[in-house]
């Protein structure tokens, strides 16, 4: 009997890149107002289209759910399901099952105003680019540089029941438990794969890579991640290595 093999990725910088990025012959996958936004490598549509045949996808993003919703998958190669908004909504077919969201509402509720009113705060001073909530559910600010945000991330780091996290220029606002560590444990439970590989780039996919059978980092990201812990990419395409790897988990290539 095969195997049921879960694939939970991370989106941007990992199956997609954006167009600071873009090289010739790349496929746009996502527009915004028209211009051509997101990216995969054609290599890596193809290798996508082989994952699919031997793994289930999932992707797993910090993104809300319109803008998961922009992505334009290449034909085929639409998820049938997806997780939202770091974990908070489980979309099935284009709809979010109720019964995840109790869950995450659960978790959100004790700190939802405490967010909204530090999000409101922070946009009053007119200090950055963006800041706003996410889908009701966690809080994001833009800022307009490296050094704002550290300063921003020390600030705001003890937060009661809130995690801080800062990638690049932007800080986000996590409920504690709203994280995509609980998101793959809870798609455990749900689908109960026998083997889950897990991709990802950032701080914010630590807690999802700490919870994989088989975690996929890229070696130039400095994720402090266990040694061992995880299978490091250093190829320029990091989306193929990704599902190379994946490949090779499903046994379909030495």
């Amino acid at each position: 009997m095969s195997r049921r093999i879960l694939f939970a990725t991370d989106l941007d910088n990992t199956l997609i890149h954006s167009l600071r990025h873009r090289r010739e012959g790349d496929v746009c996958v996502e527009w915004i107002d028209g211009g051509e936004w997101g990216y995969m490598s054609a290599a890596a549509v193809e290798l996508l289209r082989r994952v699919r045949e031997h793994a289930e996808v999932i992707p797993v993003t910090t993104r809300s759910i319109a803008q998961y919703r922009r992505i334009q998958w290449p034909e085929g190669l639409q998820p049938g399901c997806a997780v939202t908004t770091n974990g908070a909504v489980f979309l099935q077919e284009g709809a979010s099952r109720e019964d995840w969201l109790a869950g995450t509402e659960a978790i959100v509720a004790p700190v939802r105003a405490q967010l909204e009113a530090l999000t409101e705060r922070m946009h009053a001073t007119g200090d950055f680019l963006r800041c706003r909530m996410v889908d009701g559910m966690y809080a994001f600010v833009y800022c307009r540089g490296r050094e704002q945000a550290i300063a921003v991330e020390a600030e705001h780091r003890d937060l009661p029941g809130i995690r801080c996290v800062r990638s690049a220029k932007k800080v986000y606002f996590f409920p504690e438990g709203l994280d995509k560590g609980a998101a793959v444990a809870r798609l455990r439970q749900l689908i109960a794969p026998d083997h889950m590989v897990c991709a990802g780039d950032s701080a914010i996919d630590v807690p999802m890579l700490l919870q994989a059978d088989t975690a996929i980092a890229p070696a130039s990201a400095g994720l402090g991640l266990p040694e061992g812990s995880a299978c490091l990419c250093t190829g320029e395409d990091f989306a193929c290595d990704v599902l190379g790897e994946v490949l090779r988990v499903c046994g379909a290539i030495g």
